[in-house]
């Protein structure tokens, strides 16, 4: 395992780190500190030749002027809170809304993914450390809140990222890792194959705001328990949150491009995942590539949208006292 640090640039004046991270099995990942942002993954071909498997910028402030929040770690509350409004321990909290100026979404105009993270070798894990302070009434949100997020690489062909945080009052937490993924490297992602490990999805309205209903997926569009190619019978747009089953770190998804014969195996311990295929997503990408739409797919493992306001959903409160964890595993596999 190799891992160092070096000067990336700068974002709004302030000096930007990337930290690379590289195995024996030539696994490379780049991280920023700007966003606590995954900026590349890449993996030889047959040919020796690196392969991106995710969309990025080639510059730290791409991602602070571009839109689609591309490999950052979102939050405070990442996905939709409806209105901008919750209640908490019976006070109201009123929060930035940046979607179409009626809902808070992954943690308002100025969430996690666009503030400067400090970030420090973590040689006993094998890769790097970040971490952020988010203060009492940051975006509207209560309590001082200690974040951290953890990149390292296993031995084999392994990403592990995990999030944690605490704080002093309490507060909604979700944190969430907003990789695209392509694993053919260019093009668009229809051809890939998609399994989720889930039998049930939240219905939402149209402004994708969850309507408390949970749904089974068994025959309908959104049945992803096989594999099935993303342009395959469905919603041409996935922006779907499926509800993970079984509990603790588990599988979550299975994503194949059918002609590299690279898969992406995604384990994780959160409740749900939001699947994106990228339907608003149209900048200029790494080495001047355009990033369309259907560039990349998105697999948020995350809490539910809208939790705070849904008591029957798995809670996403962080009380004192309590230490909030997110764990992933993404394993690349090769045929």
């Amino acid at each position: 395992m190799h891992v160092t640090i070096e000067p990336a640039g700068a974002v709004e004046g302030v000096a930007v780190q990337r930290a690379i991270l590289r195995n024996e099995a030539g696994l490379e990942a780049a991280v920023l500190s700007f966003g606590a942002t995954l900026q590349w993954l890449r993996l030889p071909d047959r040919d020796g030749r690196p392969v991106d498997l995710v969309l990025g910028f080639d510059r730290p402030e791409d991602y602070a002027r571009l839109p689609g929040a591309v490999g950052a770690t979102v939050g405070r509350f990442a996905n939709r809170i409806a209105h901008g409004r919750f209640t908490l321990d019976g006070r109201v909290h009123e929060l930035p809304r940046n979607q179409d100026g009626r809902h808070h979404l992954h943690g308002g105009p100025r969430g996690f993914g666009l503030r400067h993270w400090s970030l420090e070798l973590e040689p006993e894990a094998g890769g790097v450390v970040l971490r952020l302070v988010s203060p009492d009434g940051d975006a509207g949100y209560p309590g001082r809140l200690e974040a951290l997020c953890r990149y390292a690489l296993g031995e084999d062909e392994v990403l592990r990222i995990e999030m944690e945080a605490r704080t002093d009052a309490p507060t909604p937490v979700n944190l969430v890792n907003h990789t695209y993924w392509n694993l053919a490297g260019g093009g668009t992602i229809d051809s890939h194959r998609l399994q989720l490990f889930a039998d049930r999805v939240l219905e939402t309205d149209a402004e994708l705001i969850p309507t408390g209903r949970i749904l089974e997926v068994a025959g309908g569009p959104l049945d992803y328990r096989e594999p099935r190619r993303l342009d395959d019978r469905g919603p041409p747009n996935l922006d779907h949150c499926f509800l993970v089953a079984g509990r603790g770190l588990r599988p979550v998804a299975r994503l194949e491009d059918p002609v590299s014969g690279r898969v992406l195996e995604l384990s994780a311990d959160q409740p749900g995942v939001q699947v994106y295929s990228a339907a608003k997503l149209d900048v200029p990408g790494r080495g001047g590539v355009r990033y369309g739409p259907r560039s990349g797919l998105c697999l948020e493992t995350e809490a539910l949208p809208d939790a705070p306001n849904h008591p029957h959903f798995p809670s996403a409160i962080l009380r004192p006292g309590e230490l909030y964890r997110h764990r992933m595993v993404c394993r690349i596999a090769r045929r």
